[in-house]
């Protein structure tokens, strides 16, 4: 393999200890984390706790408050009041003033950076590479943003005539109270992405995190209130989804819902919000393909692919879990892929060169251990076949990849499986690639390898998909739709593009005509 090939490795970790900040706002003085409602902390009426650990070691990090059915109605009332009452309402603020705050709140973050940080790695299992990136989408979330907010006016639009003596026009406003339910494995990044459209486009915000993952969502909670926001306006609500999250999708006050997560919760939510009007936009998950053409360099291709599947150990939405390989190039492409996946090194996030790090808790050890088991039943050839792993001192969650060889008559990977996991299926040809990509219900990013740009071009507007690639994967970019099809998502235009921001708000028409006696 060539020097140039072998540079091409996977996210891994530096060498980070917990800072000292980070230590002190876990104790909390020795008491439970609570949730942020108008500005106060709160413990909850009914009186639950649960713990959220280091998915690396087991060790508790914190002991957090659950959020009720009461504080839920109280975050909304107070919400609904930060949004319309006063002089000072958040929704009748100046954008050039809620741009001040916002920005502010970035300042903040930025400067307890490493507290942020820590979050993502001791509480959400990242190594330190990724996180630091994560991190950066904070300010480049909030900044394209605030230049979205500048030139798209809510309000009033130019009036038509539309009969004699009638004028029309559009009046665009926010939602008002809404709402944001966020996944575990990029708990940093989809909290920005919700809070500064949303908050841009005038509406106040409730946040519920994973239980798994609350803490940079409560840290930032707690600098938005440093930063100056008006009390209401940004709420965090920790607690399990099918309490806290239940309860927030039944409140008929939630004007909108912003959910990340997978296809049955999001589902469910969709049709509670149905039951009271609340609209409701969704990213449910994916299993993402790859298509590898003959023109492609097997070894270099399979080392890039191998990168995209063990981001975040697999845990990301959009990733690779499916490779149709031109069966020209099949056999190099499968021995270069195993050699990648069997060199990584499995280890705690948090320690120098650790490139494949413990899931995020049990239940998911449990799933992706039985998709392991399911794929060789439903047909599978086991190429590495997973299992879990030992990490010298630690108790964590911890799994070896599986990489599995299929054939086109047979699925043997129908669901998302959330880990270094991966089946390649030789093929004959681009159009029967094609049509095996597209089999999958899901629809949320998709790949194509190959020197013909053209080629590879006309083959991914041909996928149902999302976000569709040409030699990379897992891109996004603000100006752009993240977003998916199928049961992947929808309704609306995803997320970081300008169709985001008037996802976050609603349009209503006005007819004038003078009142004759």
């Amino acid at each position: 393999m060539s020097t140039a090939n072998s540079e091409i490795r996977s996210l891994s970790a530096r060498q980070f200890e917990r800072p000292q900040k980070f230590k002190d706002f876990c104790h909390n003085d020795g008491q439970p984390l609570g949730g942020l409602i108008h500005a106060t902390e709160v413990s909850g009426t009914m009186n639950a706790t649960f713990q959220t650990i280091d998915p690396g070691s087991h060790e508790v990090l914190a002991t957090v408050c659950e959020m009720g059915a009461a504080e839920v109605d109280a975050a909304v009332r107070g919400a609904q009041a930060a949004y319309e009452q006063g002089a000072n309402c958040w929704r009748d603020k100046p954008v050039d003033e809620k741009i001040s705050v916002i920005m502010k709140l970035v300042e903040l973050c930025e400067r307890d950076r490493d507290v942020l940080l820590a979050c993502e790695i001791f509480d959400g299992g990242k190594v330190s590479e990724l996180a630091e990136g994560d991190f950066d989408q904070i300010r480049a979330c909030a900044e394209y943003f605030c230049e979205v907010a500048k030139r798209i006016p809510l309000g009033d639009s130019s009036a038509l005539e539309v009969g004699p003596g009638v004028q029309g026009y559009s009046f665009r406003e926010p939602w008002g109270v809404v709402a944001g339910i966020i996944p575990w494995n990029y708990p940093s990044v989809l909290t920005s992405w919700f809070i500064f459209p949303a908050l841009l486009a005038g509406n106040c915000v409730l946040i519920k995190p994973a239980e798994d993952t609350p803490l940079s969502a409560l840290y930032i909670g707690k600098l938005a209130e440093e930063a100056g926001f008006p009390p209401g306006v940004i709420n965090v609500l920790p607690g399990r989804g099918e309490l806290t999250g239940q309860f927030i999708a039944e409140h008929p006050g939630v004007r909108y819902i912003s959910f990340t997560g997978s296809p049955g919760v999001g589902q469910h939510i969709l049709r509670t919000c149905d039951r009271h009007g609340t609209r409701m936009k969704r990213e449910m998950g994916g299993n993402g393909s790859a298509i590898v053409l003959a023109d492609a360099d097997p070894l270099e291709v399979a080392r890039k692919i191998g990168r995209y599947t063990n981001q975040h150990f697999g845990q990301t939405c959009c990733t690779i879990h499916r490779v149709f390989v031109d069966q020209k190039i099949a056999d190099d492409f499968i021995d270069a892929q195993r050699d990648f996946f069997s060199s990584l090194k499995i280890g705690y996030q948090a320690n120098e060169g650790t490139e494949l790090g413990a899931v995020i808790n049990s239940t998911q050890q449990d799933r992706i251990l039985s998709a392991q088991k399911q794929t060789v039943a439903l047909g599978g050839q086991a190429l590495l076949s997973g299992g879990t792993a030992e990490v010298e001192g630690k108790s964590g969650y911890y799994l070896k990849p599986a990489l599995f060889q299929t054939t086109p008559d047979v699925n043997c990977n129908p669901s998302e499986v959330f880990h270094a996991f991966a089946t390649i299926c030789p093929v004959s040809d681009a159009d029967q690639a094609l049509a095996l990509a597209n089999q999958s219900p899901y629809g949320l990013g998709a790949s194509v390898w190959t020197k013909d740009l053209d080629r590879g071009v006309a083959i991914a507007k041909k996928f149902r998909d999302g976000t569709c690639q040409i030699n990379c994967h897992n891109q996004i970019a603000y100006g752009l739709p993240y977003g998916g099809q199928g049961i992947s998502g929808g309704p609306g235009a995803g997320v970081n593009c300008e169709e985001t921001f008037t996802d976050y708000t609603q349009v209503k028409a006005i007819y004038l005509s003078q009142y004759d006696a």
